[in-house]
């Protein structure tokens, strides 16, 4: 090229003067064309140089990153983030400091962010652009500093730490009562907590290198809620207390009493409590401890506490008055939530002494208020009969009827004969007799109780009161029908099987009962007012008669030869019903039907020989669920 470029010259220097003319602007432009081609190869060489690599002129951190790759730069960064990560900063407090690394306090580098900004210097995508933008940091270096993140994370996490060592709590003044008398004043102390809130921002600016690397935690200084100038009064106000015993007074006119608790006792329940006045400023007294209170009250109420006695009553019915056999006594019972409360009271203004708050009781029976009950006339009365019975038998009757003698019942109250009975036992006194168990008439404890039922029964249906539970025995019972229709008499078994009527009344109803054993008859007395009921029963309807099977004959052995005894006896089964209505003037109060499904009852022989030809064994019919007496 240089050599046609000086025979170009040559030609031109010995050419006519107006062929110079031509040649000369053209020998310009050619050479331009060389030069801006050989720019632009040059510049196209350099782009391809730097693709992947930093630019000439660019420095991270003061550091030259020229022709550095990513990877070059990642590694830089992380070289030159070192130091300043593991800066340490330090917090402390006027006696104690710890130190943390910027790191561990939540600062970290973003090498992927440094790195994009290092490489984005000189490329914003327009090559008119970047050029000169290139050609500049060859004069004009651009420095690029890492990026660095702050997490306040970490931060608090440390904050919350450093808090467990840093806050002391404040200590209220109190008093200490001594057993000996003595109150004794402790001093309030101030309690610090550390601030997070307000420490959370030194720390960042610590951490980002804004302030310096030794940073002191704000704390705060907590105030006690009790002063001890707030309890100067209050401790002579407790020794006061503490110097004498603590007496609760129960002026009763009869039996007042006195208890006490000593002041050894006394002292360890009071404490110093803080209320709020109507102004918003605390005020500070002595409060109990109310729980500390209990065993010397479950004492006192156990002296103070009774049940009301209700009176006995009896109606007399020559005089046609309610007597009282026995006076009623009023209960009383001390108001134990009353009384903590006055404690407390008193020992909040100081003193020493209380009035017990015991509330009086009054029997349901009055003896002073006998007319209250409404027993003014006999309302209704039924009689059984069971001469002939066994001694056993009469004297289970005689003894069960003794429980319902003196019984009230009160208005709108269900009657529970169960409940008045309580358990037949050997141990209350009853004696073995016949009941029935099963398909048999047997021997058991309480035979003889169903006659006292029967009888209550039969007072109750005629009274014309209100039938709740009945029901009828197994079989029919003879002594039942003495003087009486079938179907009206009332089995009982404990706890299942139980005869209940309802006083239907406004008054309350005396039950009197009597047994007289030489006549063999139980009788059952209601005593109330009037209620001038018209009850009527109609005949028993019998349906269903069924033969009793034939007798059996048991061999028992020790019987003489030849003996038969008689054990029980036949009797035909039968559905029975008995239909009552209730009237009260035109209107009708109950309409019952007494239904009774009694079984056949085959005739039992013990016998000492061999059965008579002529004996036959049924089957063994269906047995109750119990044994009915």
């Amino acid at each position: 090229m240089l050599h046609q470029l000086t025979q170009t010259l040559q030609t031109i220097r010995f050419a006519p003067p107006k062929h110079r003319v031509l040649w000369l602007p053209l020998a310009l432009v050619a050479l331009a064309g060389i030069v801006l081609v050989g720019l632009v190869f040059v510049v196209l060489l350099f782009q391809l140089a730097y693709l992947q690599r930093v630019y000439p002129g660019v420095t991270l951190a003061g550091a030259d990153v020229s022709s550095m790759t990513r990877a070059d730069v990642v590694s830089m960064v992380n070289t030159l983030a070192y130091e300043q990560l593991n800066r340490p900063i330090t917090l402390r407090t006027e006696d104690e400091q710890w130190t943390f690394t910027g790191q561990e306090l939540g600062m970290s580098v973003d090498t992927v962010a440094t790195a994009d900004r290092v490489f984005a210097v000189g490329r914003s995508g327009s090559l008119l652009t970047d050029l000169p933008a290139q050609v500049s940091l060859l004069w004009h270096p651009q420095n690029i500093e890492p990026v660095f993140r702050y997490d306040t994370g970490p931060t608090n996490q440390v904050l919350n730490e450093l808090s467990r060592v840093i806050d002391i709590p404040p200590q209220n003044a109190g008093l200490q009562v001594n057993p000996n008398g003595t109150v004794d004043l402790l001093l309030a102390r101030h309690g610090r907590r550390l601030h997070v809130g307000a420490t959370q921002p030194l720390i960042e600016a610590a951490v980002t290198g804004e302030s310096a690397p030794d940073v002191t935690v704000f704390t705060q200084e907590i105030l006690p809620a009790i002063d001890t100038a707030d309890l100067a009064d209050l401790q002579q106000q407790a020794r006061r207390l503490v110097q004498q015993p603590f007496i609760f007074d129960y002026p009763d006119a009869q039996s007042p009493a006195r208890w006490h608790i000593a002041p050894e006792d006394m002292a360890p329940m009071i404490h110093v409590e803080e209320t709020t006045q109507a102004n918003g400023n605390p005020k500070f007294a002595l409060a109990l401890d109310q729980e500390m209170l209990t065993p010397f009250l479950e004492t006192i109420t156990q002296a103070i506490n009774r049940d009301p006695v209700d009176a006995v009553v009896r109606f007399d019915e020559e005089a046609g008055q309610l007597v009282a056999l026995q006076p009623s006594t009023s209960g009383r019972q001390l108001d134990v939530a009353q009384t903590r409360q006055l404690v407390a009271d008193a020992v909040h203004n100081g003193q020493n002494k209380i009035t017990l708050p015991v509330e009086q009781i009054s029997p349901k029976i009055d003896s002073d208020n006998l007319d209250s009950l409404g027993i003014t006339a006999l309302v209704s009365e039924a009689t059984s009969y069971f001469k002939g019975s066994s001694a056993g038998r009469m004297k289970n009757i005689a003894l069960a009827a003794s429980k319902f003698d003196g019984v009230l019942v009160p208005p709108g109250e269900i009657f529970s004969f169960n409940q008045h009975l309580g358990p037949v036992t050997k141990e209350e006194g009853y004696d073995e007799s016949l009941i029935i168990f099963g398909d048999r008439t047997t021997v058991g404890i309480g035979g003889g109780v169903c006659q006292v039922s029967t009888t209550a029964f039969r007072t109750a249906f005629f009274g014309g009161f209100e039938l709740v539970e009945r029901w009828a025995h197994g079989y029919r019972v003879g002594w039942y029908e003495t003087n009486s229709v079938p179907g009206l008499d009332a089995t009982i078994y404990t706890p299942d099987v139980d005869f209940k009527f309802r006083n239907d009344t406004e008054h309350y109803l005396l039950i009197q009962t009597s047994t007289n054993l030489d006549d063999g008859t139980v009788t059952f007395k209601f005593f109330g007012t009037p209620t001038n009921r018209e009850v009527i029963v109609s005949d028993p309807v019998i349906e269903n008669v069924v033969k009793p099977p034939p007798p059996l004959y048991e061999q028992v052995p020790g019987l003489p030869k030849g003996t038969v005894k008689q054990v029980d006896w036949a009797k035909e089964g039968m559905d029975v019903t008995v239909t009552r209505v209730v009237k009260q003037g035109e209107s009708i109060l109950y309409s019952d039907e007494i239904v009774s499904r009694y079984r056949p009852w085959r005739a039992v022989y013990q016998v000492a020989a061999a059965p008579s030809p002529r004996a036959t064994v049924a089957p063994a019919l269906p047995a109750p669920p119990a044994p009915v007496r």
